[in-house]
């Protein structure tokens, strides 16, 4: 691949972006012919319904200011292709990009010609290239986070982990990984290794029992938010939040810039996964430099704060039943007893009439638009489905022409219903653009 355009094109035309392929032989039998890169190093593996980007992201920062050369793997991506491969926080170089691919080349030629069941997806292939680039890197620790699920995910290929962590169980990807969160939370519990701590964000007792009983058969001892480790909110301010940390020992007074009740559980998961694993790789955490971690951590698209021409923007890719709830409950924390105009647009394999449910007491009108994405779903429908449930609904089809509209027209706006459609407007505002490829 010479050049980075050329490589993203290949990625997503000839490694159709979307395409889902079960089971774990050809991830295996690609990095074996790699050289099995992802032996390297140990590794931080995340999954979850909701919070694992956050998560992951927070665990590398703190990582990485302990003094780790720590690589981060992320899906999906909101202005680049190149943030799903990160070391200490700086995203792969298009050049890197292009290098790693070029290496990956003759092995993806020889699987293809096997047929299509051995060719490698495209989720497959960017996992193997970011398991090459954090070796030649020369890493010294891996957060990774499973794109879908857990059990058949590409980066479950891995024999070991430095520690587990499942964030959430909600319904999401329900005609793939199931239509209860018990069976969900089996899917994801799928990454417990054996003898490796689990860490994890649930609360609710009968899905808590299910991980627990996961672990118990692999000997992996298992700590749970609100039971084993604890955090508290003490001050709430857009981008300023402060809370208090209880785990293996108590900090109070923690400073975070992530927006949202949730993002302070998060956050105590993260910490929780690098208290254990600095433990192992490390002399455990320092709370100066923990303090340093989460004050710089950035996580765009999730309760993201613009102003623009005075008008406050939020952009927030909540796209699922739990995901609208934790927003509408953050919407109420930070505009309490405002009404918000939402822009708003769904993808075909969401729950589109839930979260428009959920959504409706924090808006009282609604701007519906397409998501620039073939899976989304048709405008008119969605806009049909908002009627229900809120009396000014407008339906205008370009996501760009939406925008201008509620700009013109609100001074708070909140973007939601798809990651897919924050992307876009968050690139308009910043006037970054990936000249190649859909993420």
């Amino acid at each position: 691949m010479k050049k980075y355009a050329e490589a993203i094109q290949y990625l997503y035309n000839s490694r159709p972006y979307g395409k889902i392929k079960y089971g774990l032989y050809r991830i295996r039998e690609l990095l074996e012919r790699l050289g099995n890169p992802q032996e390297s190093y140990p590794i931080v593996h995340i999954t979850g319904t909701n919070g694992k980007g956050s998560v992951a992201t927070i665990a590398r920062s703190i990582l990485t200011t302990h003094g780790f050369r720590t690589g981060l793997n992320i899906s999906p991506h909101i202005t680049t292709f190149r943030e799903r491969i990160q070391v200490d926080g700086s995203d792969i170089s298009e050049d890197d990009v292009c290098e790693t691919l070029r290496k990956l080349e003759p092995s993806l030629e020889k699987m293809d010609r096997k047929g299509e069941e051995y060719a490698p997806s495209f989720f497959e292939v960017v996992t193997a290239m970011s398991f090459l680039h954090f070796k030649e890197k020369k890493c010294d620790a891996v957060v990774l986070e499973v794109g879908l699920g857990g059990r058949f995910d590409a980066s479950n290929v891995i024999d070991s982990s430095l520690v587990s962590v499942i964030t959430s169980v909600g319904l999401d990807h329900t005609a793939i990984l199931g239509d209860t969160e018990e069976k969900i939370a089996r899917e994801k519990s799928g990454i417990i290794k054996y003898n490796s701590p689990v860490v994890s964000g649930i609360t609710r007792p009968a899905i808590r029992r299910i991980v627990s009983e996961t672990a118990g058969r692999l000997d992996a001892p298992a700590f749970f938010y609100q039971k084993d480790f604890d955090a508290y909110g003490r001050e709430y301010n857009i981008n300023k939040n402060t809370f208090d940390y209880r785990g293996k020992k108590s900090i109070r007074n923690l400073r975070i810039r992530l927006n949202g009740e949730h993002q302070i559980a998060n956050a105590a998961v993260a910490i929780k996964a690098a208290e254990i694993g600095l433990e192992k790789i490390g002399n455990g955490v320092d709370e100066r430099r923990l303090r340093e971690a989460l004050e710089s951590v950035r996580w765009p698209g999730r309760f993201e704060v613009f102003s623009v021409n005075s008008k406050t923007v939020v952009l927030d890719g909540a796209h699922n039943p739990e995901a609208a709830k934790v927003l509408r409950r953050t919407v109420e924390r930070y505009f309490p007893d405002e009404k918000i105009t939402l822009l708003f647009g769904s993808l075909d394999d969401k729950d589109y009439e839930s979260n428009i449910k959920t959504l409706s007491n924090i808006t009282d009108r609604v701007i519906v638009c397409r998501v620039p994405n073939h899976r989304s779903v048709h405008p008119e429908r969605v806009a049909d489905t908002w009627r229900k449930y809120c009396s000014f609904v407008d339906l205008v089809e370009s996501h760009e022409a939406a925008f201008e509209t509620a700009l013109c027209t609100s001074e708070k706006i909140l973007v939601c219903g798809s990651l897919y459609l924050v992307s876009e407007i968050r690139n308009s505002l910043t006037g970054v653009k990936e000249s190649a490829g859909r993420h």
